[in-house]
């Protein structure tokens, strides 16, 4: 870890990444620009959130929200990164043109018909991982960034479903899995609409929830009712500040 200090600098209270690297603000001198490096890690002062399908990994973020956390939920950022032209093209490559939604302005993809290839076929699901993750990581170490320089002492929440599965959870300091019981999370599924047979297809395709409560920092068990479960979330939240 390096730093380089200047008498005549007045530090300013700001952050920022750049490759990976945690920075202070420039300070100003007389002379020149100072970079104070605070941190020589890849990880970011964030907090990822996760859990299996059903499980009230949005619910629990919703509950982060209340209290103060600036929060964000993966699945809004991959919609957008659908949208690009230049994704679009390297998906339908893999899955085929069948995907492809087209109108007078513009081709678009059929979601439903990715998640039917996707979730039946597991090395076609990994080849479009491959493409999406690296788009998701950018956004979220810009969106961290972003906030940071005005913000730095915020506390910054991730849902992300496959954090573990797609390696996300090396950038984030910490990390949080809700779980609750399979059949729970069924029971919510269907009222979304999802048949069991679906769901359990869906849940196949996650790594298995007990596993991923072994690799977390934080656990909030999401059995026993919200009242319970805010509980839990507010504990966690008064550990972070």
């Amino acid at each position: 870890m390096e730093s380089k200090v200047c008498p005549e600098a007045v530090p300013v209270r700001t952050l920022y990444f750049q490759q990976s690297r945690l920075y202070y603000q420039p300070h100003k001198c007389k002379s020149r620009i100072v970079f104070a490096k605070v941190c020589y890690n890849s990880r970011m002062p964030t907090i990822g959130l996760t859990g299996n399908l059903g499980m009230g990994k949005s619910t629990v973020l919703g509950l982060f929200n209340k209290l103060g956390a600036i929060t964000f939920n993966i699945d809004e950022f991959v919609h957008n990164i659908l949208k690009k032209p230049d994704v679009i093209k390297r998906i339908a490559k893999i899955l085929g043109k069948d995907i492809l939604l087209a109108n007078s302005r513009n081709i678009s993809i059929n979601k439903k018909r990715v998640a039917n290839i996707i979730f039946n076929d597991p090395y076609k699901r990994k080849a479009v991982e491959k493409i999406i993750h690296p788009e998701v990581l950018k956004i979220i170490k810009r969106s961290t960034s972003d906030i940071l320089r005005r913000e730095p002492s915020a506390i910054i929440i991730f849902e992300v479903p496959l954090l573990f599965e797609a390696g996300y959870a090396r950038y984030f300091k910490k990390t949080i899995v809700v779980y609750c019981k399979r059949n729970t999370s069924i029971t919510r599924l269907a009222r979304k609409g999802l048949s069991r047979t679906e769901a359990i297809k869906r849940m196949r395709a996650q790594m298995p929830i007990n596993e991923k409560k072994k690799l977390a920092d934080l656990l909030i068990d999401n059995n026993n009712g919200i009242k319970n479960t805010e509980l839990q979330v507010r504990q966690i939240f008064q550990g972070l500040t």
